[in-house]
């Protein structure tokens, strides 16, 4: 098994295909397996509920199906191998025909493990396939250099890290869905009716951290998008609206929620300040020391103070400075404040290629429903069948858009957003289409008041 598979690499999914399917075959379940040294078995990857249309996964599959955690705590994905011992390991791929979902033989509300997915399968099983595939670590092996160890170490910062780390030697490669597992969206008080859904920020296009980090000639501007990775796996931003600061700050203009985040143009999650709820697992004396992010040249972001407990003291030149601490990159660090640019105002050191090419990171599935408007009550809420519910009252009226050519009017009042994720055949219908062609994952909108009249039509769209 290469290495861009494993810890060692980018720690990406890889591609794979099988068939043909058994006759009757409605749904496919996958389990990637290894039997380490005490004779247990070991789970880095655990995926169902799989469209029985879908034969293939191509490297770094978002949305083909629901992910549960591997052995190697909450992650939500694929664990990319990291075996703690040196020499060759086997991992074995297994797919399973099943002939009907699996969906209500799972528990409810919690992410699924290898071993409730293997028992739960036994009665649908019709059949299966396995590949086994060998990766060898020896002392050299990146992803067990002091840096990787460094970036992989923060994410324990807090207890139900949505995110992986896998080393090359060159970067660290934080990957996540871009979901955090705290509270979202709300106490927004301004908004342009974008919601969190999952973005594709796993293996070869996670987000890459230089693991040596390096002092640029002159610093680079930060004046729009992200500028790293929060350690529960959402990116952070500028605090300045799309399209640079003289468009407004996010935070003074009521746009972020009570941990400093919103979704933005990609319905995609992100912090524009302080991750405030991620810091609440921790005493406030914990980021002293222990970054609560990585800056994209590589530095790390601390807390409100440096080491010795005092208010960090922010140079002029980024916002950071050059005292030591034992859990950061030498040379510099940056701190979070509640003064905006609440995180850097540029990077010191020179930034992955992730600054240029952030673009290409995010993928707008439908256009922006409004131009931001004031609205109060603003929440996200999740129900039993998983979808998710963002609602939120205006005092006023407001017009949105489905396609950007159409335009429905909303009088004042209580509205709902109701989306959820597609799977099954809803999922293989939705991909089958001409307009979807090459998309993997897919949500379906409805739009009501809070009486539960519609406000539009239901819509899907994907990514």
């Amino acid at each position: 098994m290469p290495a861009e598979y494993s810890c060692d690499g980018m720690g990406s999914s890889p591609a794979l295909s099988w068939g043909p399917a058994p006759a009757g075959t409605r749904e496919w379940a996958l389990l990637m397996s290894t039997v380490p040294a005490d004779g247990s078995t070991k789970y880095n990857w655990v995926l169902h509920q799989i469209p029985a249309a879908t034969t293939a996964l191509v490297r770094d599959a978002l949305g083909p199906g629901l992910t549960g955690v591997g052995s190697d705590g909450p992650y939500r994905g694929y664990q990319a191998p990291c075996s703690q011992g040196l020499g060759t390991k086997s991992y074995t791929f297994t797919v399973y025909a099943l002939s009907d979902s699996v969906a209500s033989r799972l528990p409810a509300g919690s992410a699924v493990t290898g071993e409730q997915l293997l028992a739960a399968l036994q009665p649908l099983l019709l059949g299966s396939a396995s590949l086994t595939l060998s990766h060898t670590r020896d002392a050299n092996s990146p992803g067990l250099s002091a840096a990787c160890q460094r970036v992989r170490a923060s994410l324990a910062g807090t207890p139900n890290a949505q995110a992986a780390v896998a080393c090359d030697g060159q970067y660290a490669y934080v990957s996540s869905t871009g979901l955090s597992s705290r509270r979202m969206m709300d106490g927004i008080t301004a908004t342009n009716l974008q919601v969190p859904t999952a973005q594709n920020f796993l293996g070869s296009h996670a987000w890459r951290i230089p693991l040596q980090p390096t002092p640029a000639a002159a610093p680079t501007s930060a004046v729009d998008g992200p500028i790293g990775i929060a350690i529960d796996g959402v990116p952070l931003f500028n605090p300045c609206k799309q399209g640079g600061c003289q468009n407004g700050d996010t935070k003074v203009l009521g746009e972020l929620d009570v941990c400093n985040g919103h979704a933005g143009r990609a319905d995609d999650y992100h912090y524009h300040a302080a991750p405030v709820c991620l810091m609440a697992d921790k005493p406030a004396s914990y980021w002293d020391t222990h970054p609560v992010g990585w800056a994209l040249d590589g530095y790390a972001i601390l807390g409100y103070n440096d080491a010795d407990g005092q208010v960090a003291q922010r140079d002029a030149i980024c916002g950071g400075n050059t005292k030591p601490n034992a859990n950061a990159p030498s040379g510099y660090a940056y701190h979070v404040t509640e003064q905006a640019p609440y995180v850097l105002s540029c990077f010191y050191g020179v930034p992955s290629p992730d600054l240029a090419g952030q673009s290409a990171k995010f993928s707008p599935m439908r256009p922006p429903p409004v131009t931001p408007f004031p609205v109060s009550g603003m929440s996200l809420s999740t129900e039993a069948d998983g979808a998710q519910v963002l609602a939120f009252t205006s005092a006023r009226s407001f017009t949105t858009t489905e396609n950007g050519s159409d335009a429905y009017a909303n009088v004042p009042g209580s509205y709902r957003i109701r989306y959820r994720a597609l799977q099954g055949e809803a999922l293989s219908a939705a991909l089958a289409t001409n307009a979807n062609r090459g998309k993997s994952a897919c949500w379906t909108f409805q739009f009501a008041t809070a009486q539960g009249a519609g406000t539009q039509p239901d819509v899907t769209y994907c990514r």
